[in-house]
């Protein structure tokens, strides 16, 4: 059994206190050590570098420094070991441009192949491998870097086990078995730093929180004395930013303790400060309900850890004069793999503002009220994975008809993949909260009713399997009524019954998104994962951000209508690719800055890139194949630079981007260049910058343009580099549709070389120069397209350019000239199907669906 917090006496303080000054402040050799370095001898021997500049200096003792920012710079040094920690004093000088780090190395295998631990110009500790040149991020941790500070740094690498510390505090780990063994180093990329004390160790260092000094005040929380693992984060509200907080992060960065005794517990949940607790075997409670404190993740350990007798209660004491949120409300808590029995009165209380909670994979069955109940003001809540079963009042959201002062404009709850095992009612039951989110989850034989939602709450019933549920979901429950939207929904079994909805409500993807599992699925799905012990097996993947800012947020009214896929040259089957699927099967990260945007844009695997906020780049970021950067809400822009679709050696292959607002571009908005194919341009809105607004060339193709707002730009959509790059004869098919070119002057597009391009369905107003060029034998579609006070629709050729050919179809123009053509162009309709919306409705189609905050419009 490992040391308890109750056995934690001053004597062990002393002892720990002594031992600090050996092991955290000199890196000393001792028996387990490999190896080390303090370069007092004023040579590097047996060290070996690639790139940069080194050489060992005075700074406070001798140090080893690479002074060079400019290269991609490791030193390496010691014997191939298998097992080892890694240790040295860094100390960051200069950052060269964004994502940029310095780091320790372990099991370094060559200079391009290692672990590494570093500190980036980003905020954060980053753990990742370097395998054949490219970085693979492990995991990450928010710390203040600051150039010029002594920072201490130990990697650890145990069999598969990796852990990264940051001045001897646990901050990061992973799993990884990819290098067995190795030497050590130090690297910089991008940056320059000085290194200093190198240690090697066969054995693990003192993990959680750093040793107290000899003159440090004693502690005022156990140190770390179990363990147990919490893999993954919340989707949904819990993920969201708000009310102060960004996500739901629990404990984390704080100590561990385990816990099989009721005091111990109870000590543990009301500690001040981060804390993960690990709860082994049941504890039984004394009833009825407990106070959880903020920053706390509680987790059973294995499969039979819960609790019995009493509950949790996640909040301040009831105050009905308080309506708004106050500063000291209970947040950041997780409770995860726990099974609750017999409590007194509820399981799991969420009360009076509380926010940020997940309450994630437990199992919850007889006991005396609510299993989870949130009301009086709560909100920002994901409840996942749960297996809830012989219980009646199973969960209460808002408590009761009177509250609204407290519950109005709050209540904002996720339920997702939970299963609702003959639980006759309050699955849940919903007052006030708006938008309240229910998907993908397993009902069966709900005897009273599944989901009701009353006294004027908004739900959205979504991608569920009900099983057996005469009353699956209602907007009038013993109460005044609701509003509730139910799409995509399963019925099935003797007792089916069908939903009864009306109303619209507040579309939960404009603070989030998330990925519908088929419900056809969701009964295998949720009875396989949902529960404990199943931590890790049934994990969704995909994390959505926070809207900044909303104006006029999208309504639910019905089955979900956007549009999962593009219509045109993105969607075709063709060199080796079915269609244009972004990043897709990828982890999803929010970012808010020039830094994380182009780290992960650059990254060699699938991301779907959530950008919440305003971004200020400084020239162009390169965007790598199978990627998906995606606005979330109406808020999300950047401004000063643009996106690069491919470089010369890495294709910009695979690319989704939608919702974005571009603004004062240093160059092009968006440039999809080198030979860059299957791209897809949604639901953006484009502002004046230097040079073009979405810019097809170099043989890129299979492009579609759909949906955006075009805002008074200059040179707004090009389709092939220059009237001498004859290389693009043969690619540029690209398709633009439903784009709104309002008062933009020209290029709309430009097109060089491209067969077949198509431009359908597009509302085109007060463009100064022209509408459409057709070039250098270009082959362009025009059809079904809206001119008003447009001059010069069409040209056949334009300025120095050779004529192109240009077909002109069902087009209408009022206050315009004519559309000029020429010659015959290839049908774009033997390659793909499409739709022609008739060109008297399209002023009207696109004012209402283009541009950004539209997507389902």
């Amino acid at each position: 059994m490992p040391l308890r917090a109750s056995l934690w006496g001053g004597a062990a303080m002393v002892v720990l206190a002594l031992l600090a000054v050996f092991t955290v402040a000199v890196p000393s050799a001792f028996a387990g050590t490999l190896f080390s370095e303090d370069f007092e001898d004023g040579a590097p021997t047996g060290w070996s570098v690639s790139g940069g500049s080194w050489s060992v200096v005075t700074d406070g003792s001798r140090a080893y420094r690479q002074s060079g920012a400019s290269s991609d710079a490791r030193a390496r040094a010691g014997s191939v070991w298998t097992g080892q920690s890694a240790q040295a004093r860094v100390k960051p000088i200069t950052y060269n441009g964004t994502a940029r780090h310095v780091s320790v190395l372990a099991r370094a295998q060559g200079s391009g192949d290692y672990y590494h631990l570093g500190i980036t110009n980003a905020g954060s500790v980053v753990l990742g491998k370097r395998v054949g040149g490219a970085f693979t991020q492990l995991a990450s941790a928010r710390a203040t870097v600051s150039p010029g500070t002594w920072y201490t740094l130990r990697l650890e690498a145990f069999g598969s086990t990796l852990r990264g510390f940051l001045d001897g505090k646990q901050v990061v780990t992973a799993t990884d078995g990819t290098f067995s063994s190795g030497t050590t180093g130090v690297a910089t990329y991008y940056a320059s730093a000085v290194f200093d004390d190198l240690l090697v160790s066969d054995e693990p260092g003192a993990g959680g929180t750093p040793t107290p000094g000899p003159t440090d005040p004693p502690p005022t929380s156990p140190p770390p004395s179990g363990s147990c693992t919490s893999p993954g984060g919340p989707i949904g509200f819990a993920f969201v930013n708000a009310w102060g907080q960004n996500g739901t992060t629990g404990g984390a960065g704080g100590p561990a303790v385990e816990v099989d005794t009721a005091p111990e517990f109870l000590s543990a949940i009301a500690h001040d400060g981060p804390l993960t607790v690990c709860v082994r075997g049941t504890i039984a409670l004394p009833g009825p309900m407990h106070d959880v404190t903020s920053h706390k993740t509680i987790v059973g350990i294995g499969a039979n850890s819960g609790l019995t007798g009493g509950g949790l209660n996640i909040g301040l004491p009831i105050d009905n004069a308080v309506t708004a949120p106050p500063a000291d409300a209970v947040h950041n808590v997780i409770v995860r793999n726990l099974v609750f029995r017999n409590w007194a009165d509820d399981a799991i209380n969420v009360q009076m503002f509380s926010h940020h909670v997940w309450i994630d994979h437990n199992d919850l069955a007889g006991g005396y009220d609510g299993a989870i109940d949130i009301k009086r003001g709560s909100s920002y809540v994901t409840v996942s994975w749960n297996h809830t079963h012989d219980h009646t009042k199973n969960m209460l959201l808002g408590h009761d008809d009177r509250n609204g002062a407290q519950d109005t404009g709050r209540l904002k709850v996720t339920y997702h993949h939970n299963w609702f095992d003959e639980t006759p009612q309050r699955n849940p039951r919903v007052r006030f909260g708006e938008p309240v989110h229910l998907f993908n989850n397993y009902y069966f034989h709900n005897t009273d009713v599944g989901v009701a939602c009353q006294a004027g709450a908004g739900c959205v019933v979504e991608g569920n399997y009900f099983e057996d549920v005469e009353e699956p979901v209602t907007d009038h429950y013993a109460g005044p009524s609701g509003r509730c939207v139910a799409r995509d929904n399963v019925f099935v079994g003797a007792e089916a019954g069908r939903p009864v909805c009306s109303g619209s409500v507040e579309e939960p993807r404009n603070h989030y998104s998330y990925t519908l599992d088929d419900p056809n699925t969701v009964k295998a799905v949720v009875t396989a994962g949902a529960g404990v012990g199943k931590l890790g097996t049934a994990a969704a993947a995909g994390k959505a951000e926070p809207v900044a800012a909303k104006a006029a947020p999208a309504k639910a009214t019905g089955p979900a209508a956007a549009a999962d896929a593009p219509t045109g040259w993105a969607g075709v089957n063709a060199l080796g690719r079915n269609g244009t699927t972004g990043g897709a099967g990828g982890p999803t990260v929010m970012v808010t800055n020039a830094a994380d945007l182009t780290h992960y844009a650059g990254r060699n695997t699938p991301y779907v890139i959530m950008v919440s906020g305003r971004i200020q780049l400084t020239g162009m970021v390169t965007v790598v194949a199978d990627k998906s950067i995606i606005g979330t809400g109406q808020g999300a822009e950047i401004t000063g630079g643009g996106l690069q679709l491919g470089s010369t050696t890495r294709p910009g292959n695979n690319v989704i981007i939608r919702n974005l607002v571009f603004s004062s571009a240093s160059d092009d908005a968006v440039s999809v260049t080198n030979a860059a194919h299957y791209v897809w341009i949604d639901h953006n809105e484009f502002r004046p910058g230097a040079d073009g607004s979405v810019d097809v060339k170099r043989k890129s193709s299979y492009v579609t343009v759909s949906w955006n707002w075009f805002r008074g730009t200059d040179k707004t959509a090009l389709v092939g580099h220059s009237d001498n790059y004859a290389e693009d004869v043969g690619h540029l098919k690209v398709t633009y549709h439903h784009n709104f070119f309002d008062g933009t002057r020209q290029r709309h597009p430009r097109v060089r070389f491209g067969e077949p391009v198509h431009v359908y369905n597009n509302y085109f107003r007060n463009n100064e120069l022209y509408g459409i060029a057709s070039t250098q034998n270009a082959g362009v579609l025009v059809e079904g397209n809206y001119f008003e006070n447009v001059a010069h629709p069409c040209h056949v050729g334009y300025a120095e350019s050779d004529p192109g050919r240009l077909v002109q179809r069902h087009n209408r123009f009022t206050g315009s000239g004519t559309c000029a053509s020429a010659g015959s162009v290839t049908e774009p309709g033997t390659s793909y199907p499409y739709t022609l919306d008739p060109a008297a409705d399209v002023p009207s189609l696109v004012r209402a669906g283009a541009g950004v905050g539209k997507i389902g419009a």
